[in-house]
């Protein structure tokens, strides 16, 4: 596509080379959990190059989320001020409803725009706790649409689900709907997923 190498850093222990194109989601529990997934993965991808927005939500907003990367001594003004990354709360980012369509013309449009100014790729994360039951439906549709047209461009992208209030259905569902899930059942990382490239080997 442009002459950059398929594979990128996932920045997670236990996880080797991820493909651009990956939709990963994984579930966490706490504050604490969630800062320890997402900060490692866009310190990966600061240092590869990539351009990263972070969409946040409670219980990690867009100031904590600035002062959790400035605690791995990243200069988060200065990588903000050149557009490197972008952290924004949800409402900021997404508007008071969530247009599916749009939503992702938006994303690919960042992808342009990133690789046009010379990155390698785009980086995402986004967590989704803002996301309310009578919104599920439309969420899952969007996620479904995001994985189909994520899938063949240089963009990665983490959603974050909180484990404590979804049902196993729910869970199920986020899956079905993302590439791979990433968990951490010991100190490190594991993908799971029934795509063989991403299988461990």
């Amino acid at each position: 596509m442009n002459g950059h190498a398929h594979l990128t850093d996932c920045g997670l222990a236990g996880i080797k080379a991820i493909p651009y194109g990956l939709h990963m989601c994984h579930f966490y529990e706490t504050r604490e959990d969630l800062a320890a997934t997402l900060v490692p993965y866009f310190v990966a991808g600061l240092q590869k190059n990539e351009r990263c927005i972070w969409i946040t939500a409670n219980p990690l907003d867009a100031r904590a989320a600035e002062a959790q990367l400035t605690g791995t001594g990243l200069n988060v003004p200065a990588m903000a001020r050149k557009g490197s990354l972008l952290i924004r709360d949800h409402s900021d980012w997404y508007g008071e409803s969530l247009d599916a369509g749009q939503a992702i013309e938006r994303w690919l449009e960042e992808e342009r725009r990133a690789l046009d100014e010379g990155y390698v790729g785009l980086r995402i994360a986004g967590n989704t706790a803002f996301v309310q039951p009578a919104d599920w439906a439309a969420f899952m549709d969007y996620e479904q649409r995001a994985d189909q047209a994520f899938a063949s461009r240089r963009i990665v992208t983490l959603c974050s689900y909180r484990s404590n209030p979804r049902a196993a259905t729910d869970v199920l569902e986020v899956a079905r709907r993302h590439s791979c899930t990433l968990e951490r059942p010991d100190d490190g990382w594991q993908i799971h997923t029934a795509r063989p490239d991403l299988q461990p080997g």
